[in-house]
């Protein structure tokens, strides 16, 4: 499998809504906005995905996006509904 800037791009996204979800939760922003503030990272990367032209099309920018970052979530959420 070859390192594409595709995979980068959505291993830094990941990271970056870890590390803002992780920050910010309860602290700054309610845990019932969060997966609001998933969607608003999606969007934003995807918005960062067009304007660099990573992905083939616009709506496969969008959905890849916001799968990550709300896939980010739910997973910190699983996580830490297990270590209850």
């Amino acid at each position: 499998m070859d390192i594409t800037i595709e995979l980068i791009f959505a291993l830094v996204q990941a990271i970056v809504t870890a590390i803002l979800g992780t920050v910010l939760k309860d602290s700054v922003v309610p845990s019932k906005w969060i997966p609001i503030q998933n969607i608003v990272i999606g969007l934003i990367s995807a918005c960062v995905a067009i304007y660099f032209d990573l992905f083939a099309s616009i709506p496969v920018a969008i959905v890849t996006c916001l799968a990550i970052s709300l896939g980010v979530g739910g997973g910190y959420d699983a996580i830490q509904a297990k270590n209850k």
